[in-house]
């Protein structure tokens, strides 16, 4: 193909033009393979470590410092369950805050080099939920089960996550350079490039709720029934595809998949919607023994969850409607770094505070 287009010279009326190169198998393959890295590379163009701010530095350390310190008292606390009370709702607890510990890495390092507003947002959400977590399974819902490295967790969380929170708000209000790079100075694609990040966020953030909702079921710790073998390997599968396939529907732009994704979608509050009714009997019923601490942190993931699960609904109208309206194509059409109209330093584009 780019063969035949280099030696076409037949518009210039040279019809007998020897042939020299030959397009190969090898050829076409290393042709679509950097094609492929380019359209790649367009799409997710991000910040370089080395233009980053002062203040952003300081926002990924202090995050890291948190979200670190986070993952050894909870794998300390896993460990001693798994020792000395595996059947403990403990476990679940544990894994919850593992995962959620894993999601707010990723909007840590996602956030800051993509200028990802929205999931800045989302991880000063996931700590104000980890720390009413913290707080309310120490003293109210499970005060018997109160122990040192639970208090420890209760006190880091207080002191340390206020300062993330500020940190993270602070950060986000700098953002837009990367924005003005992908879009340029129009209004309107900016405002279509916004509400695809807010989509692409309550993806993220749906998917992380699901994950919680799901591990949620681990109530009696490591012991794990047929309900809950079920609830593991279908819901997380297709929590996981459900996202990727909304993600698919904005990059592309496909009205089509983006109806599937919403046929689909309608299962997920199906399936909170069971849970909660489901527990709710259990909860009524005194002859059968339940775990308060589960039930009720079921209830706040589910609320939660389908509170994400609408917005994400209603976000999905509106990137439908922008579908086709020049996002996509202007992002094939990205200035080169190198162009003398964006070869100024990052620190132009906005003084710092």
């Amino acid at each position: 193909m780019a063969d035949s287009e280099s030696n076409d010279y037949s518009k210039y009326g040279i019809t007998d033009v020897p042939k020299f190169t030959t397009t190969t198998a090898l050829g076409k393959v290393c042709f679509y393979f950097f094609y492929c890295c380019k359209y790649f590379c367009i799409f997710f163009q991000r910040k370089t470590v080395a233009g980053l701010f002062l203040k952003e530095w300081v926002f990924i350390i202090v995050s890291l410092i948190n979200i670190l310190t986070a993952i050894a008292l909870t794998l300390f606390r896993m460990v001693d369950v798994l020792e000395h009370s595996p059947n403990s709702p403990d476990f679940a607890f544990t894994l919850l805050l593992l995962i959620n510990a894993g999601f707010s890495l990723f909007y840590v390092f996602h956030g800051v080099l993509r200028e990802r507003v929205y999931e800045l947002y989302a991880l000063m959400a996931a700590i104000l939920v980890v720390i009413m977590y913290c707080i309310l399974e120490y003293w109210v819902f499970n005060p018997q089960g109160q122990t040192t490295v639970k208090l420890i967790r209760v006190i880091i969380a207080c002191i340390l996550a206020p300062p993330n929170i500020i940190l993270a708000y602070v950060v986000s209000r700098n953002f837009g350079y990367l924005e003005f790079r992908i879009v340029g100075a129009s209004q309107f694609l900016q405002r279509l490039y916004r509400q695809a990040a807010i989509f692409s966020c309550l993806l993220k953030f749906d998917l992380q709720a699901s994950c919680s909702i799901v591990i949620l079921a681990l109530k009696d710790g490591t012991t794990i029934s047929l309900v809950e073998t079920v609830s593991l390997a279908v819901g997380l599968p297709f929590s996981l595809f459900w996202c990727l396939l909304g993600w698919i529907a904005l990059r592309n732009e496909q009205k089509s998949l983006a109806v599937v994704f919403a046929v689909l979608g309608i299962m997920k509050p199906g399936y909170y919607i069971y849970k909660i009714v489901n527990e709710y009997i259990k909860l009524e019923d005194v002859t059968e023994p339940t775990q308060n601490t589960v039930v009720y942190s079921l209830f706040a993931a589910v609320a939660i969850g389908l509170l994400v699960w609408l917005m994400l609904m209603v976000e999905l109208v509106f990137v439908y409607n922008d579908f086709g309206k020049g996002l996509k194509e202007n992002n094939r059409q990205v200035v080169s770094e190198r162009s003398h109209l964006l070869a100024s330093n990052r620190s132009t584009w906005r003084s710092q505070d």
